[in-house]
This record gives structure tokens, C-alpha cells and sequence, in this order.
């Protein structure tokens, strides 16, 4: 049994497709095929069933993906490791990072940690947090920057800040020169927001559904600089954190805080439990930390408590089911 042939089974297993996974691990089609076969020889079991052009694991292909997970996954803490005995003068990090946190809070901590480590290659990856944190299982990303408490139980969460969420208005719209709006207002206000694949948009419709209104979604978008935009020339309203309205920088939309209840969610490092914390992912972390202290209490976000383990909260909404009806949805979050 070859790694290499690990790397392919599991190519496969996640791409549902041969050809698709020898693209995804750069070899020929015929090549991973031929290594697959040479694996359930060995093995003396089908790792595939490949009836009616359909590709999916048996049950001993399922049992052999979560232990090629581990092994590949030790392969790369080793390797980690013996780098470490350099220091920080070489190799990689994988950091994933949701939308409404990378474009306010990323950029000036790649420019300080790539400053302080210039030989180390760091890849961002923009995620929904749920696939943050199955990035951190399969071990494909060191580092997550998500929502706490994780959906995963294999995930541990340490809190950085709690922020609250904004009535965003045009400039001109009627009520943009109040001081702030109640909650209950948005069931009167046409809106553009994510979709529900996304925490954002399911965790304000549980404060929605806790004080007993229907929000109007007139349109729905996935990105935060459309959902801006849209608000902007369609006069339509949305909610999004303060930090995001921030981070956009434009003036011809305004945010108005909500009362009865606030909205608030708290963003934190993600690492998964079992997996080797290596010197660059560290540094990352303090990188994140030392940013969210210098920045976030001139906008008004509050900075967490932090902790070894999963925190016990998202925030502490007025409608009481809001972080566990998050917390039990496994889709996209934002």
C-alpha cells in the first residue's frame, strides 16, 4: 500500500468521478485507475462500486477512506514537523477564512505575517464555515477562521470578537437619519440578502422567528460586495455585520444598530483537535489576535474571551433558539 494510492482512493471518493480525480491529482486517468485496481488487489476487497457509471465507496472503501485520512494526515504532521527544525524559514500554510470576515480583518494580517516570515508560502482560501471545518478534518487547511460554536465536535474554537449586525440603508432612504431601528422594522422593509445556505442569513431569521416576524427577502446573492451594490442602486435594505459595511467602504450606504433583540454573532480561530499546531499556523493565530485587539474596538466589536476548548456560545441573542438552530445546520455559513 502506496500513499500515493491513498491520495488517489480518496480523489475519487470525494470527486465521485476517475477522470476528475486524475485531474485533481495530476496524473492521467488510466494511471489512477490502474493504482486504484493495484489497491483493491492487495487489499482484496472492491473499494468501488462502479455499476451504472456511477462511482461510490463500498462499505470497505468507507472504512479504508477514514483510516487514509489519519495516515495522510500523520504524514503531513511529520512533516511539519521536521520543518519546524528550521524554524519558520520554510513552508506552507493553509489558512481558510469566511467571506465577511476576509476583506476586513486578512489583508493587514497577510501583510504583517508575510513581513515576519517572508519564506513561509501562505494560501488563503475564502470558505463557507462549514467548509472550513471539513477542510480542517480532511486536513487539508492548518487554520480556520469561522463562527463559534463549530458545527464539529472535532473542531476546538477559540473566540476572537463578538459583533453585531446592521440595518444597512441607502443614504437617501427615509429612515437612514435615524439613530437606530427596532428589529421588528425589517418585516416592513423590502431586503437583499445570502441565501439560506448561509449562517448569516439563517441566524437572523431565528431572531426573525423569535420575536415573531417574516422577513421580506426580495433578492437573494452570495457575496457580500453584491448584496452591498444591490442595496445601493435598488434602494432595497440588508443585514450584515458593522465590521463588513466597514470593510466596503461606502458612503452612500448607512448602518443603523437593531434593538430588541441585537443580533450578534462571535467569530474565532478554528483548529481541529487532533492535528499537529504547526509553528507557521501559530503565528498566524497571534498575527489574527494582535490585529483584532489593535483594530476592532475602534468599530465597535467586542473581543471574546479566549479559550483552549469549543466555545459554548455563538452570542447571546434575545430570541433563544438562534445559535442551536445554527449550530444544527451542517450547510455554507457566512
Amino acid at each position: 500500500m502506496e500513499l500515493r494510492q491513498l491520495q488517489y482512493m480518496l480523489a475519487v471518493a470525494e470527486e465521485g468521478h476517475f477522470t476528475r480525480a486524475a485531474e485533481k491529482t495530476f496524473v492521467s486517468q488510466p494511471a489512477l485507475s490502474q493504482q486504484i485496481q493495484k489497491l483493491e488487489e492487495e487489499l482484496g476487497v472492491a473499494l468501488f462500486d462502479r455499476r451504472r457509471g456511477h462511482i461510490r465507496l463500498t462499505v470497505a472503501g468507507e472504512i479504508l477512506c477514514r483510516h487514509a485520512r489519519r495516515i495522510l494526515q500523520e504524514v503531513d504532521d511529520a512533516r511539519l514537523a521536521l520543518q519546524e527544525l528550521e524554524g519558520l524559514k520554510r513552508g506552507s500554510l493553509r489558512v481558510g477564512v469566511v467571506q465577511t470576515v476576509n476583506a476586513y480583518l486578512i489583508p493587514q494580517v497577510v501583510v504583517a505575517f508575510t513581513q515576519a516570515h517572508p519564506a513561509i508560502r501562505l494560501h488563503i482560501e475564502e470558505r463557507p464555515a462549514g467548509e472550513i471545518e471539513r477542510g480542517l478534518e480532511q486536513g487539508e487547511l492548518q487554520l480556520g477562521i469561522g463562527f463559534v460554536p463549530p458545527d464539529s465536535t472535532a473542531i476546538i474554537a477559540e473566540p476572537l470578537f463578538t459583533e453585531e449586525m446592521l440595518l444597512v440603508l441607502p443614504a437617501m432612504h427615509p429612515r437612514a437619519r435615524r439613530r437606530q431601528a427596532e428589529f421588528r422594522e425589517l418585516a416592513t422593509l423590502p431586503m437583499v440578502h445570502f441565501s439560506r445556505a448561509f449562517c448569516t442569513r439563517r441566524l437572523l431569521e431565528e431572531y426573525a422567528a423569535g420575536v415573531g416576524i417574516d422577513l421580506h427577502i426580495a433578492v437573494e446573492m452570495n457575496t457580500v460586495a453584491g448584496i452591498l451594490a444591490t442595496v445601493a442602486e435598488a434602494s432595497l435594505a440588508t443585514v450584515l455585520p458593522q465590521l463588513a459595511l466597514d470593510g466596503q467602504r461606502q458612503p452612500e450606504l448607512v448602518g443603523l444598530p437593531l434593538v430588541n433583540p441585537t443580533p450578534q454573532r462571535t467569530v474565532g480561530l478554528l483548529w481541529h483537535q487532533d492535528a499537529y499546531r504547526c509553528a507557521a499556523a501559530r503565528a498566524f493565530a497571534e498575527a489574527v489576535k494582535q490585529r483584532v485587539d489593535a483594530t476592532l474596538p475602534a468599530h465597535g466589536a467586542s473581543a471574546a474571551a479566549t479559550s483552549s476548548g469549543p466555545s459554548s456560545s455563538r452570542s447571546a441573542p434575545s430570541a433563544p433558539s438562534a445559535v442551536s438552530s445554527a449550530r444544527r445546520s451542517k450547510s455554507g455559513r457566512v
